[in-house]
């Protein structure tokens, strides 16, 4: 079951042709991303880069569907016609874009809709090609469908509805400005071109551009990554380490059932000696137990893939929403195939060591000798496979407990703000009928005017990007009075605009100064307000009231003054470093772009329709989408750490439960051999007491052995843990003095019990025996 997720997400190949040879190329300053690709220098890279067969671009937006009963939301994507070439697209019906319609706005606007909209949304009717949308306010010809299947989810988790050319992308600024970064590129290599091959050519292009504009490209790189790594990068740490967890259970369970093929060889020693007598050879010998073990072994694996058909059905519902995934996850050909192979393999790993023991047997003592004096064998076998099971069960218990406490850790960040009875959604106002600054504003004022009249909204406010939702970016800033800093070594930010109450609406506490006005419009001074880690790097030893900073200068060339200072909150992550944060007032910077923030005294949810309805009677045209509760972004943020955490701690209770009857079987069947000798001993005088003392100290010998060796793998195993854990260290020396101790615990009682039953044996009853 867990191998058909590894299957479907990391080793099945992209859904496009030759996607081995696709990379996504990004804008980047040193190390660190920036927000997207300007439009502009895509070109560059495509007309001067001698490494691909083609570049194209992608952006991933929603879009507003109008001319309806009610206003809709798209799945958007805005691309060139050279990506739908690079990920092989093809036409159900009509056609796709030219490159002549996509690089600028034609006087023929047209789309290209999903096969899945086709059918959903109109019914398949057969005249669609050719029909007019109203997209963004504006009317679109449909000039084609696209086959069913295909699959474009790279910058977006959610599949494209409707794709219309990048030229229509409605923040224009974002293509026709240099250093303002909108876009994702997508290119397909040459055949004979590697990826530093290709990394190495555009940071000569990139040197190029940023001694040709210096002010918007200086220290701007590029960095070039396959584009498998990219989708499934940060998946491929935590699933590894899930299947390594379910191996480990695998291999504890093999060597229970090895235990008992020892148990087993043991009882047969007389038979397999008379095989040996009659002229059996050792390899004879061999070959019969391991197709015994084999037969064991395939008819587990029959009956594990009929409960893995469970739980598929199970991760196929859970999955999707947590990792990147192209297909289905299915008990599939390939998944199957791994099936059958640990089955063979288990089957002859838990039957070999039997195996080689039984066909040792000494043919004259053991036909001569009567009763288990005969039996020759020791317990060193069982008693290593009950070192590694322990040991294993440290590594398991170690990885399992690093991760609990990190997302324990993670669980208690304080955010700096109130998720608490707090709404979130979103719009997106079409550029065509809102053309300028002062409608866009005029809008949003009025709007969010309406909103705070709804019965049941005590705060309301408007904002670029809520934290925890994915959107938001980094931009450089520069302090007045910093010096003349080169633009490559300015700090980054992340920046906001939002409108009057935001920090009141999401209990950010505002620790000086004061909030924004109605009154800071564009026509007056320029204001900002920073949270509190930027205000100590602005002014140390005093107030940064009054002092002035400029946002992304090469886009923004005037100066802002502070007026106030807030707390700092998490943004992107909540194990993120904190941010320095500046935020800016929407009627002094508005975009056609905006969520909103509620705050509600009850459920949020319970005033969203209303609130949909405020928007609608300011502009009845006007779709909202993403209507949640702040809460459900926090959860979503930690959705991926919970799952894998659970997933382990489960594996990691089944590993102790089987350990711990392999522990009590192995000490069960040595009192078991000892009855005699214990019978003896109690004749001779001992106590009770003293037989529990003797086993129990074998026993335990056994089990710290294995706690040593457990510990020095564990030690060595979590260095792979280390990029999955916030707030606690790799060898955090609760976890590793905590799992020893519990193991301990338990196998004491596994080995108390046998030891228990050695101490009640009836010396007569064992002389008897005798």
């Amino acid at each position: 079951a867990i191998f058909s997720v590894v299957d479907a997400v990391l080793l099945r190949p992209l859904p496009w042709p030759d996607s081995d040879r696709l990379v996504i190329v990004y804008s980047a300053r040193g190390e660190q991303r920036t927000g997207g690709v300007a439009y502009l220098d895509y070109r560059d890279w495509r007309e001067q880069s001698k490494a691909f067969d083609e570049l194209g671009v992608i952006r991933g937006q929603s879009v507003n569907l109008t001319g309806g009963e009610t206003p809709d939301r798209l799945v958007g994507s805005f691309a060139t016609a050279s990506t739908f070439r690079l990920l092989g697209a093809s036409p159900l019906q009509g056609r796709l874009f030219t490159n002549e319609e996509t690089e600028v706005a034609s006087k023929e606007p047209v789309a290209v809709i999903s096969d899945a909209m086709w059918r959903t949304r109109f019914g398949s009717r057969p005249d669609m090609v050719g029909q007019a949308l109203v997209l963004n306010g504006q009317p679109f010809i449909v000039v084609g469908i696209l086959r069913p299947g295909f699959n474009a989810t790279l910058d977006t988790p959610f599949t494209p509805e409707v794709w219309l050319p990048v030229g229509y992308y409605p923040n224009k600024g974002d293509l026709e400005l240099r250093g303002r970064g909108g876009v994702q590129v997508l290119g397909k290599l040459k055949p004979s071109v590697t990826v530093a091959r290709a990394q190495s050519d555009l940071d000569g292009i990139a040197r190029r551009l940023a001694d040709l504009y210096p002010t918007t490209n200086a220290g701007t790189g590029v960095n070039v990554q396959p584009l498998k790594d990219q989708i499934v990068g940060r998946a491929r740490t935590p699933l590894l380490i899930v299947l390594a967890s379910v191996a480990t259970v695998l291999l504890i369970a093999c060597a229970n059932v090895a235990n008992l093929q020892l148990a087993r060889a043991t009882a047969r020693r007389r038979e397999i000696s008379v095989r040996a007598a009659l002229g059996a050879g050792r390899s004879r010998i061999m070959r019969q137990l391991l197709t015994e073990s084999l037969v064991l072994s395939v008819a587990g694996g029959v009956a594990g893939v009929g409960v893995a058909y469970l739980g598929v059905r199970w991760l196929a519902g859970v999955v999707p929403n947590l990792l990147p995934l192209f297909g289905e996850i299915a008990l599939n050909r390939g998944v199957l195939t791994f099936a059958a192979a640990v089955t063979v393999a288990t089957g002859i790993g838990f039957g070999i060591a039997p195996a080689w023991q039984a066909s040792r047997a000494q043919l004259q003592e053991t036909l001569t000798v009567r009763g288990d004096a005969a039996s020759g064998v020791k317990l060193g076998a069982r008693s290593a496979l009950v070192v590694g099971q322990i040991a294993l069960c440290v590594v398991l218990l170690v990885s399992a407990g690093l991760l609990t406490r990190s997302l324990i850790a993670i669980s208690r960040v304080k955010p700096g703000f109130d998720p608490e009875h707090l709404l979130t959604m979103q719009f997106r106002l079409p550029p065509t009928k809102y053309d300028s600054d002062a409608k866009i504003a005029d809008m949003f004022a009025r709007a969010i005017a309406e909103i705070r009249t709804v019965p049941g909204v005590e705060h309301a406010a408007l904002v670029r990007a809520t934290p925890l939702n994915g959107n938001g970016e980094m931009v450089p800033y520069e302090i007045e009075g910093s010096g003349n800093i080169e633009p490559a070594k300015l700090p980054t930010a992340h920046a906001n605009i939002i409108s009057t109450d935001y920090f009141e609406t999401m209990r950010i506490p505002r620790l000086g100064g004061r909030d924004f006005t109605p009154d800071d419009r564009a026509t007056n001074m320029l204001v900002a307000i920073v949270n509190e880690q930027l205000a100590k790097k602005i002014a140390p030893q005093g107030s940064a009231i009054g002092k002035r900073i400029r946002p992304s200068p090469a886009d923004q060339p005037a100066w802002a003054t502070i007026v106030g200072v807030v707390g700092n909150a998490k943004h992107f992550q909540l194990e993120e470093a904190p941010l320095d944060q500046v935020y800016v007032p929407f009627t002094q910077r508005p975009l056609i772009f905006t969520e909103l923030v509620v705050r509600a005294p009850g459920d949020p949810m319970s005033v969203a329709n209303s609130v949909r309805s405020a928007i609608w009677r300011v502009d009845r045209d006007q779709p909202v989408w993403r209507v949640r509760p702040v809460t459900q972004s926090i959860d979503g943020a930690l959705g991926t750490r919970k799952f894998i955490m659970r997933l382990l701690a489960s594996f990691a209770v089944l590993a102790v439960v089987l350990a711990t009857i392999g522990v009590y079987g192995v000490m069960s069947y040595a009192v078991a051999r000892r009855t005699q000798e214990m019978g003896i001993r109690m004749a001779l005088g001992a106590r009770s007491n003293q037989v529990v003392g003797m086993v129990l100290r074998q026993g335990m010998r056994t089990i710290a052995i294995a706690l040593v060796i457990g510990l020095g793998v564990a030690l060595a195993a979590t260095r792979v843990l280390e990029t999955q854990l916030y707030g606690v260290q790799r060898l955090d020396p609760l976890t590793f003095a905590a799992v020893p101790l519990a193991l301990a615990l338990v196998a004491l009682v596994a080995c108390y019990l046998p030891a228990r039953r050695a101490s009640r044996v009836d010396p007569v009853r064992a002389l008897r025996a005798e």
